[in-house]
């Protein structure tokens, strides 16, 4: 068992500082930078895991072990998706409440945010004492990045990535290919596509299902538009209003967007334009949030198992936490397309005089 006399002594500071640094409790005296980075790297090398559940059962003054899980969600406003992940994960918690209430104890869901490109300075990743299981979503390619090279302190699940850690995914690509054929399909042979700026891993593959289709039937490409900006919604509606600017004979008579908040911004747009929905333009997303069978019209879009998802990554980090897996643990899950009445054929209706 690693004490902190045996960090303080390699760390070459006294056991009072290795105490408040991995304590993370306030302080009077000024502890350098460099003090609590050799602290916290002598803590690691030397595999000082500390018993949070024995911290809390003196703070809390309970009979109970305590685990602690945390989502990381980026700071990004997409508040759909963030519950549908706590919905997978409380309803996992929920069907193992009698396991986990003999063998376990007490579990803790919690919620850490992050900015974008920032997740590095995610408490907890490098420092064992925050939590004991992290599933980690909707990163950035610098957080990508960031994470490859990382060995965490603690069991970790990367959501809709592809990645050598553990993950659950879906197939990006075959997402875009999905939603492209569709509108192949039903005619349409100027298929737009807006899709937001910094795109992530998931973005990318569902940008590439897209040309992938367009290449393979011989349609051109476009036009391609970025939504700008953190709100989706907005940056989509003015991607819109820019393809809606263009000669009329160049419009595309359909669109597809890479998540269904894009959708949404864009829809409202080309209603905006005093353009009909299907008739005019045809939208299709991606993701089947909650709002999009209830939108006017409903969205057609592609349906990804986000609870499902959820569910499955809460058990891989139950299983990681009490040594019962080998890991990595890397799991994909299918997807389905979900026809709503924003897609139709494109029907040359007269578009309204401005």
């Amino acid at each position: 068992m690693v004490r902190l006399v045996d960090i303080a002594k390699r760390a070459n500071t006294s056991v009072t500082t290795v105490s408040i640094v991995l304590g993370n409790r306030p302080y009077n005296v000024m502890i350098s930078d460099a003090t609590r980075q050799a602290v916290l790297q002598a803590a690691q090398e030397l595999g000082y895991a500390p018993d949070m559940a024995a911290r809390r059962l003196r703070h809390h003054g309970s009979d109970h072990r305590t685990i602690v899980l945390a989502i990381a969600h980026p700071i990004d406003g997409r508040l759909s998706l963030i519950s549908r992940i706590v919905a997978g994960a409380q309803r996992q918690l929920h069907a193992m409440r009698e396991e986990v209430q003999a063998s376990i104890g007490v579990i803790q869901l919690i919620v850490e945010t992050y900015e974008l490109g920032q997740l590095q300075q995610l408490r907890g990743l490098i420092e064992p004492y925050w939590f004991n299981g992290l599933l980690i979503t909707n990163t950035s390619p610098e957080d990508d990045e960031y994470v490859e090279g990382l060995t965490p302190s603690v069991p970790i699940v990367l959501f809709q990535r592809e990645t050598r850690h553990s993950s659950v995914t879906t197939d990006g690509e075959h997402v875009g290919r999905l939603a492209t054929q569709h509108l192949v399909d039903l005619g349409h042979r100027r298929i737009g596509l807006i899709y937001p700026d910094a795109a992530s891993q998931a973005q990318e593959q569902r940008i590439r299902g897209y040309h992938n289709v367009l290449q393979q039937a011989g349609l051109p490409l476009g036009p391609e538009v970025v939504a700008l900006g953190r709100n989706w919604a907005e940056g989509a509606y003015m991607a819109m209003q820019r393809v809606l600017s263009s000669i009329a004979s160049e419009r595309p008579t359909a669109v597809f967007t890479t998540n269904d908040l894009l959708a949404i911004g864009a829809m409202r747009a080309i209603r905006d334009w005093g353009l009909r929905i299907p008739e005019h333009i045809a939208v299709v997303g991606c993701d089947d949030a909650e709002f999009a069978a209830y939108h006017d019209p409903p969205l057609t879009t592609v349906h990804l198992p986000i609870e499902d998802m959820a569910a499955r990554a809460t058990l891989m980090l139950l299983d990681m936490i009490r040594q019962r897996a080998r890991v990595p643990m890397q799991e994909s899950f299918p997807v389905h397309l979900v026809i709503r009445r924003s897609s139709g054929p494109p029907n040359g209706a007269e578009e309204p005089t401005l």
